[in-house]
């Protein structure tokens, strides 16, 4: 199959209208070239991402996952993969293509022998063959010649050399007929100062110097979630003019954080106990956020 023509026959279809048949993408590509970045991209496409499965069990997942639960998946493969070889590779895609027809499609993903070597001594990750090859360039040889042997059967090649990872998943999901996620997910939590920071959090509020309901006797055994609490946090004057700021800096931020790649940002809102003005105000801005049609979810970390 030709690269040109599959991939206009990928670019014919959309995401959105396999929601009523699996979808199988099989990533191939040297150690280093950037396969576990092209996995992490599809992930985030709405595809299921597996790893160095073993080759026997490939086709079992198609038929429980692709074929029976209409599931998309994406499954890397190479030579550390059990069973790794060019002709069982030939036959698993030749069995899956007359299965899935389309909704087949095989990935090769290589990289300049001099960038992928660049990358290997970056990292200082061990190359999967050099326990059996003589030197570091030895290996990345030998990983090529074993790839090589596959390019006929690729729907498309992606050369990573020279691209970063944000350029890299642009082309892998526009090639595929992808469409890339518009927004980044907003994260947003509450929590108490109490229990230690969010170590996951990108932005973090402290609403402390809000009035505490805790003070207020009828309010203290109740949360954030209550309306009598929400009404006295939000009765604060700080609290709209600070919420305004928040909302500004998040409006002026994620436009920046989308083109860098970000598929997820998470907003903090600590109070001493995390049960009162952090709710609220997590709460508050979970609210702002839907109306400005932003994908996001709220959760109460110590609630």
């Amino acid at each position: 199959m030709s690269d040109s023509n599959s991939e206009n026959a990928l670019n014919s279809e959309t995401h959105g209208s396999a929601n009523d048949t699996g979808r199988l993408v099989i990533v191939i590509g040297q150690s280093g070239s950037g396969h576990s970045t092209a996995l992490g991209c599809l992930e985030d496409a709405g595809f299921s991402a597996i790893d160095n499965l073993p080759l026997a069990l490939i086709d079992q997942l198609v038929a429980l996952s692709v074929e029976t639960e209409k599931q998309h998946i994406a499954v890397c493969a190479d030579l550390r993969t059990s069973g790794f070889d060019a002709k069982a590779i030939e036959r698993l895609v030749g069995n899956l293509r007359n299965r899935l027809a389309d909704q087949c499609q095989l990935v090769l993903i290589t990289a300049q022998p001099q960038e992928i070597l660049r990358r290997h001594q970056a990292t200082r990750r061990r190359h999967p063959l050099q326990k059996s090859a003589p030197s570091l360039e030895a290996a990345i040889e030998t990983d090529q010649i074993s790839v090589d042997a596959l390019r006929h059967l690729a729907d498309l090649h992606i050369d990573s050399t020279e691209t970063t990872p944000v350029e890299f998943c642009s082309a892998l999901l526009s090639r595929l007929g992808l469409a890339q996620q518009s927004q980044a997910q907003l994260n947003i939590l509450s929590f108490s100062y109490r229990r230690g920071l969010p170590s996951a959090a990108d932005f973090i509020f402290d609403m402390r110097f809000l009035a505490n309901p805790h003070w207020q006797k009828e309010l203290r055994a109740q949360t954030g979630q209550d309306s009598a609490v929400k009404d006295f946090v939000q009765a604060d004057e700080a609290f709209q003019p600070f919420m305004d700021g928040v909302s500004a800096l998040v409006s002026a931020s994620l436009p920046r954080l989308r083109s860098d790649g970000r598929g997820q940002i998470t907003l903090a809102f600590g109070c001493t106990g995390g049960r009162h003005r952090s709710v609220a105000s997590a709460n508050w801005f979970a609210n702002w956020a839907a109306t400005q049609n932003m994908v996001a979810q709220l959760y109460h970390r110590d609630l």
